[in-house]
């Protein structure tokens, strides 16, 4: 028991002291013993924008991993866009180590807060139909000090992978956002979107001759399915979108 709690003492004491940093400073030279430091976000800038074209422009497999993984979770949300999640403090856990030691040694676990993983702490969960707003994650993204274009085409990908799911109605899921008014807000952003910047022009392109038509379609077919959408209906109950 006492090499349990030393263990313990260490392990705590380690992440007590530990501090994460997430300055972003580059060291640009000394001038009479003075260090100058400039903020690196405006010369990233650019670079940003063109890694998020060059995602937006590449295979389904890539676009999805960026709304996901380089969006989502980037900015602290699941990749389902239905929870928020931030690091654990020093103390959470601590309070979860010192939970698992009391159930080890003595068999019952002091109430604490719950961590779903050790270094992370879920919160603001929405219900089921509902979606985490593009505006909302965008907010909380280091992605978003782009121009106003790029953002533009990061809302309307969001959109089409999250609200509309890739062209696919699911009703428990997404059918509060496959309406008119939604659908018409996603053509009017890619109607805004300029003609004369090379890099855009086909990611417009895509949005609205493409995947405009394959949401659009995709809510007909589920105002007025056809004999075999009902007949798929009738004979797998559970069946509930529809592609």
């Amino acid at each position: 028991m006492k090499k349990l709690f030393s263990a313990l003492l260490i392990f705590l004491c380690v992440h007590s002291f530990a501090q994460e940093t997430d300055d972003e400073y580059y060291d640009f030279g000394t001038n009479e013993g003075i260090t100058v430091f400039g903020d690196s976000s405006l010369s990233k800038s650019k670079e940003t924008e063109a890694m998020i074209i060059d995602k937006l422009k590449g295979l389904p497999k890539e676009r999805v991993q960026f709304i996901k993984e380089d969006l989502l979770i980037g900015a602290g949300f699941r990749n389902t866009a239905t929870v928020k999640y931030r690091k654990t403090s020093g103390k959470e856990k601590t309070s979860s180590v010192l939970r698992g030691a009391f159930h080890a040694a003595f068999g019952f676990m002091p109430k604490a807060p719950k961590l779903k993983h050790f270094s992370e702490v879920e919160y603001g969960e929405l219900p089921a139909g509902e979606f985490y707003s593009f505006d909302s994650v965008i907010y909380e993204s280091k992605l978003k000090d782009v121009s106003p274009d790029v953002k533009t085409l990061m809302e309307l990908e969001y959109m089409l992978q999250i609200e509309f799911c890739n062209g696919i109605v699911i009703e428990k899921q997404n059918l509060n956002y496959y309406t008119d008014k939604n659908i018409n807000k996603f053509e009017k952003l890619a109607l805004s979107l300029p003609d004369n910047i090379e890099n855009i022009k086909p990611l417009k392109d895509r949005y609205l001759h493409k995947e405009l038509p394959k949401v659009k379609a995709s809510l007909e077919r589920y105002k007025n399915p056809n004999e075999y959408d009902l007949l798929i209906k009738k004979n797998l109950p559970n069946f509930n979108y529809k592609k």
